[in-house]
């Protein structure tokens, strides 16, 4: 087993339909792939409704044939919405997930940490009391569906989003102690143009708090330009962070969360995120070189 299992976003790859990207992820030499539920939707023409066995069992037998797994299914609806009825339906489709990746093998339900405004728009009330305490208790109602069919929920912590720091990682956890709760980290997600500087320090306290909870690590790399007219990672400077697939512009050295894997939890899933057709291959090269080092290191301690 090494450090870690390389996989891809499946919406990263070339268009194409959800048969023919997993196919295309085995080829190039991807073990697992995320998928979201919405790349799913869009490919089949359903909504939730069309997640029954049978397609289940067709899509089992496109992994099977590719030699690839799902690492994550992704759900991402907003879980500190205050619109009650909207709420209500995101907790239907994360029930019809929970059921759903439990068909397609176990594998867990991915989703982001949710904003407190009926847009899900990125604005400072993220980072208030008031909005951890409403995706609080949005994840406490999950993880109890989670629970009861015997699927995991994991929440991928992000700068824009209202677990923002891995100081409020850590209180999510200790509030909603489930077994059924762990954690996608995406290093990159908690950084913004102010704070690049201290990548690693926030990277050291991510792994320190919350290390024993991540089950998959997302793997990407950024840059930062001088200008905010798009949504994203602004924060104010007049600069924005751009992120791009591992390795692809050297900024962030994702090197010592793939050395933290190889002694903490050998294979565990790591998807590259924000790869683009052209740099796939190159980003999966970057994590087997990442990989075949820690793993020597991690050998002769």
């Amino acid at each position: 087993m090494g450090a870690i299992t390389p996989g891809v976003r499946l919406h990263d790859l070339p268009q194409g339909t959800v048969e023919e990207r997993i196919r295309m992820a085995g080829e190039l030499g991807f073990s697992c792939i995320q998928l979201p539920s919405k790349v799913l939707y869009a490919s089949m023409g359903i909504d939730r409704c069309g997640l029954t066995r049978e397609l289940a069992d067709h899509l089992c037998e496109v992994l099977d044939e590719a030699d690839v797994s799902v690492a994550v299914f992704g759900c991402y609806k907003n879980l500190a919405t205050p619109d009650r009825q909207q709420l209500m339906d995101n907790f239907a489709e994360y029930e019809a997930c929970l059921n759903f990746a439990k068909m397609l093998g176990g594998c867990p339900v991915g989703t982001e940490t949710g904003r407190p405004n009926v847009q899900n728009n990125v604005a400072d009330d993220r980072m208030t009391d008031e909005a951890l305490d409403a995706f609080v208790e949005g994840l406490k109602y999950v993880c109890g569906r989670a629970e009861a069919t015997g699927g995991q929920i994991l929440i991928e912590p992000g700068w824009n989003e209202t677990v923002n720091t891995p100081q409020r990682c850590r209180e999510v956890l200790e509030r909603v102690p489930s077994s059924a709760l762990g954690v996608i980290y995406d290093p990159v997600s908690l950084l913004h143009p102010s704070v690049v500087g201290e990548a690693q320090e926030i990277t050291s306290d991510m792994l320190y708090l919350c290390g024993s909870k991540v089950r998959v690590l997302h793997a990407k790399d950024y840059e930062v330009v001088d200008n905010e007219d798009e949504a994203g990672w602004c924060d104010g400077t007049g600069s924005r962070l751009v992120c791009h697939g591992v390795g692809e512009t050297g900024r962030y050295d994702f090197e010592p969360v793939v050395a933290w894997a190889a002694a903490a939890c050998p294979g565990i899933p790591c998807v590259v995120e924000n790869s683009v057709p052209a740099t796939a291959a190159g980003c999966l090269t970057t994590l087997e070189r990442m990989s075949a080092r820690c793993e020597g290191a991690h050998r002769e301690m």
